[in-house]
């Protein structure tokens, strides 16, 4: 038991990186308050004895220096609150930033490992909760100092009753260890209960629509009710061991302190105890009961604090091999994008096969096919999402991965099919890229809608619902080409950016498009017939492989996937956990 709270206080300290000094005063001024509050019943039981002897003054000294260690009792309970404060919001800050930091750098299989319900439940309460952990360490520390202390005073008053209480202290700590360490297992099970219900209702939030669509909302109801289930019982379990730590223990105790009373008065009747000792040893009784259960339950809380800890470093230390970047920052890029024999195996399944594909500056590429043809996973290895197992991208012919984060970032953006607006005002949303009014009113009348937002009663200072609920599918989607215009990037990813416009909107983006082609390199994804047409290049994929280059004019007669996808009126519906 002592190894795994060792084990645990380094994991602790390491994740929290707390500073030494801050922890020292903590540790302290536990020690003092709980030092103070161990003499206050010695100093209570010697007013006792002057006041039986008739002392008065050595009566009103001790009153005196009792009133004294009191004060000092609180004051130092007030320094160790405050410093507490400080500690855990030194903790969460340090913490919630290192979550926040790891979580911008994973790779693409990173929500595969672990779950979006997990992820969510780490920061709304692991977090908080390893803040907790110093505390719960030290009154561990001083919980048992405090023990050892009043054994050894009751020891010096009566060597048999310090045994009743040794025995006292081994039961008590024994069941209290014994049931806490089942209401943590089962308190485990409970949170992994506990994240997939999170994970679950996660999904069905984010493709709601869809599921209505496709009536799937009984079937999730049903899995819904299986985890709730599962939830159920080993909460219940948890409960029962809680039951028994927090209730039925108690009558033992109760039972244990009618004999310790009843050996006490034996003592007291046969002389060998005088009134002040009988009071000081019934109030060290009453106070190891409350030690113990502040050890106990701070041991409680540090099983159910490793926990957390343990998924926090699970976030922490998942490994992202595929994104070891370079340090190349600049900003003078040409803006040609070139893919050289490129192909991608995720866990031993062939996704894409032996890809060449150059797309030059000023140039709009297409890239097209059925569902599951490879085309997402295409971008998703221009954004760095996945690394290539064979072959190499470059930008301007440097290895894509030879740039650092920044300089990659700001050089090739996306917008994507269902872009993420704040819940907050259209400016703020394009503040985060630039804060120069100027630039975000051009970009938006480039991407056609200023003239939407200028019509709206506050502006640019309109506040959008939670990703933009408020506005509609296409509005939401040229705020979101807006945005990624204000980067200034050079190369331009857009992924089937038509899905959540209406027919009239979507009739701009073809204006749109040659318009961004006048500075941009344009790689886009599409179903629609009419933006095909659009492009210079087009890139037929089929089963992860390229199988076709070349103008409209030249795949309409000679390449029958294209020919069957320009004969659709319009494209496929493909659904809410479409992979492609």
């Amino acid at each position: 038991m002592i190894r795994e709270y060792i084990y645990f206080i380094k994991e602790y300290l390491k994740l929290a990186e707390m500073k030494t000094k801050y922890i020292v005063i903590n540790l302290l001024s536990a020690i003092f308050y709980k030092g103070f509050e161990i003499l206050l019943p010695l100093i209570a039981s010697e007013i006792i004895r002057y006041l039986t002897l008739g002392n008065d003054k050595m009566t009103y000294i001790s009153l005196g220096i009792f009133t004294l260690v009191y004060l000092l009792h609180y004051l130092s309970l007030y320094i160790n609150y405050r410093i507490y404060a400080y500690n855990v919001n030194l903790c969460y800050d340090k913490l919630a930033t290192k979550v926040l930091n790891k979580l911008i750098t994973v790779d693409n299989n990173f929500t595969r490992v672990i779950s979006k319900g997990r992820i969510m439940n780490s920061i709304d309460s692991d977090i908080i909760n390893i803040g907790d952990a110093n505390d719960s360490i030290i009154e561990i520390i001083t919980g048992l100092v405090q023990l050892i202390v009043v054994l050894v005073i009751i020891a010096f008053c009566n060597i048999y009753v310090s045994l009743i209480f040794v025995l006292y202290v081994i039961l008590y700590i024994g069941i209290k260890n014994t049931s806490d360490r089942k209401v943590n297992f089962y308190h485990n099970r409970v949170v992994i209960q506990d994240d997939k219900y999170s994970n679950l209702l996660t999904q069905i939030a984010l493709g709601l629509q869809e599921i209505k669509t496709f009536n799937m909302l009984d079937k999730l109801k049903d899995k819904l009710n299986l985890i709730q289930k599962k939830f159920t019982k080993e909460y219940t379990t948890k409960r029962h061991y809680a039951t028994v730590r927090d209730n039925d223990f108690k009558l033992l105790m109760y039972i244990f302190r009618v004999i310790l009373y009843a050996v006490l008065i034996y003592l007291v009747s046969k002389g060998y105890f005088e009134l002040n000792i009988l009071i000081l040893v019934i109030t060290y009784h009453e106070k190891l009961g409350v030690y113990i259960d502040d050890v106990t339950s701070a041991t409680a809380d540090l099983r159910e604090i490793n926990t957390s800890v343990s998924r926090v470093n699970n976030i922490l230390n998942y490994n992202s091999s595929d994104y070891v970047f370079g340090d190349i920052e600049t900003n003078d890029i040409y803006g040609a994008i070139e893919f050289k024999n490129v192909s991608l195996e995720i866990n031993n399944n062939k996704i894409l096969s032996n890809i060449n594909l150059k797309v030059n500056h000023n140039q709009v590429v297409a890239i097209v096919g059925e569902a599951g043809s490879g085309k997402t996973s295409l971008f998703n290895l221009i954004l760095r999402l996945n690394r290539p197992s064979r072959g190499k991208i470059t930008l301007d012919n440097i290895n894509i991965f030879d740039f650092s984060k920044e300089g990659y970032t700001k050089n090739v953006g996306v917008v994507t099919q269902r872009p993420f607006i704040f819940n907050m005002s259209i400016r703020k949303n394009l503040n985060f890229v630039d804060t120069n009014i100027k630039n975000q009113i051009e970009a938006c009348k480039r991407a056609g809608i200023h003239d939407f937002i200028d019509s709206l009663p506050n502006g640019y200072n309109t506040i959008l619902r939670e990703n933009g609920s408020n506005i509609s599918g296409g509005q939401k989607q040229m705020i979101s080409i807006a945005r990624t215009i204000l980067t200034d990037c050079e190369v331009l990813l857009l992924d089937d950016i038509t899905t959540s416009l209406d027919p009239d909107t979507a009739k701009l983006v073809p204006k749109l498009i040659k318009d961004l082609k006048r500075d941009h390199t344009i790689i886009m994804i599409t179903k629609k017939p009419e933006l095909m047409r659009e492009a210079d290049v087009i890139a037929v994929m089929d089963k992860g492989k390229i199988v076709d280059i070349g103008s409209h004019n030249k795949l309409i007669n000679s390449n029958e996937i294209y020919q069957m996808l320009q004969s659709r009126k319009s494209p496929s519906r493909i659904g809410v956990f479409d992979n492609d």
